[in-house]
């Protein structure tokens, strides 16, 4: 990943093309590779080291690192929010470009400020969530660091919430809230369940939410960082490592997220699916490794709910929560294939 900062002759902003050029010096970061995360020797990745230090507030001691791609309407928000946060340490933000065909990076540098850093990782050597969280964390040197998305927005008090928690803390979550980003009938198909409290994983074990997590810098190392072969579930992935070292998630009521469900049916349907593929591949990890799991028909009652709740296909709101239940059943198809299991 490249690294980009405004407010400097130079440093140059650099968009892709070939008229702009990076003038910045580049060092070798070493990161441990004891779990799924990146093998900085072997893709032999070059990237520049942050600043730990911010102007007239000493020692930076948080990185909020938000991955984006082609994030152009959504990104400004989210950062405007964390700009207004107030924290007992300094922080800076982390923008990471994945990738992005829009004005991303752009809005990212005109938001930069004295008092708050925002920085821009250019990474586009993978492509993923995981993989630019993974490049925005081995882009800095902070001893904390903090996840959040950039389609939500962090409710005011998020920061101190959780730069507090860290203190006694090695891995933080918090809720999230539906209402303020969300029309009713989209909220009403998804339900509020996994939004206020503390999830698990087949009541096995607690997962943070990668749109609302902060973890240890220690910590992310020794597990290894996201897997980046996973397009989604990568923090449920990286809640177990967590767990099965004997680290438990602490649950921050006063770390608060807006959260933004999808709206259109054709991303909700597919975003479903993919969670649902990605349920077999962790029930997989857990039983490789020794753990009871649950049966692989659990999920029989749910293609008997479709059955009864065609009618639901008439309405808008009806379709949309009818959509979310058939996405994730077929996922989980698809899931079980690619490990070689039936999981329905």
């Amino acid at each position: 990943p490249e690294l980009f900062r405004s407010g400097s002759n130079e440093t140059s902003y650099s968009t892709g093309r070939d008229d702009v050029a990076l003038q910045a010096p580049y060092c070798r970061r070493e990161w441990s590779t004891a779990g799924r995360g990146p093998d900085c020797n072997a893709r032999a990745l070059q990237m520049t080291q942050l600043p730990t230090k911010v102007t007239g507030q000493g020692e930076t001691m948080i990185s909020i690192i938000i991955p984006a791609h082609n994030a152009e309407k959504t990104l400004g928000s989210q950062v405007e929010a964390l700009l207004a946060q107030r924290c007992h340490v300094p922080w800076q933000i982390v923008v990471v470009d994945n990738n992005s065909g829009d004005a991303t990076a752009e809005i990212a540098i005109s938001l930069d400020s004295a008092e708050i850093p925002v920085r821009v990782v250019k990474a586009a050597d993978g492509l993923g969530p995981a993989y630019a969280r993974n490049a925005g964390v081995a882009a800095t040197s902070t001893p904390w660091i903090a996840f959040c998305d950039a389609d939500d927005v962090v409710a005011e008090g998020w920061l101190a919430s959780i730069a507090a928690a860290l203190e006694d803390h090695e891995f933080v979550s918090g809720p999230l809230e539906l209402d303020r980003l969300n029309p009713p009938w989209l909220v009403g198909s998804r339900g509020r369940r996994f939004s206020n409290a503390r999830t698990s994983f087949e009541e096995i074990f607690p997962y943070a939410s990668s749109c609302n997590m902060a973890i240890t810098r220690a910590l992310f190392e020794q597990v290894g960082g996201f897997d980046e072969s996973l397009s989604v579930g990568e923090d449920i992935d990286l809640s177990l490592r967590i767990w099965q070292r004997g680290t438990d998630l602490h649950f921050e009521p006063g770390a608060l997220v807006h959260y933004r469900l999808r709206d259109q049916l054709g991303e909700l349907f597919r975003q479903s699916r993919q969670y649902g593929a990605a349920h077999p591949l962790i029930l997989e990890r857990l039983r490789s490794a020794g753990h009871d799991v649950s049966s692989r028909t659990n999920g029989a009652r749910r293609w008997v709910w479709l059955l009864r709740n065609l009618p639901l296909l008439r309405t808008h709101a009806g379709k949309a929560r009818w959509l979310w239940v058939a996405g994730g059943q077929i996922g989980r198809i698809q899931g079980g294939l690619r490990v070689r299991r039936l999981y329905i």
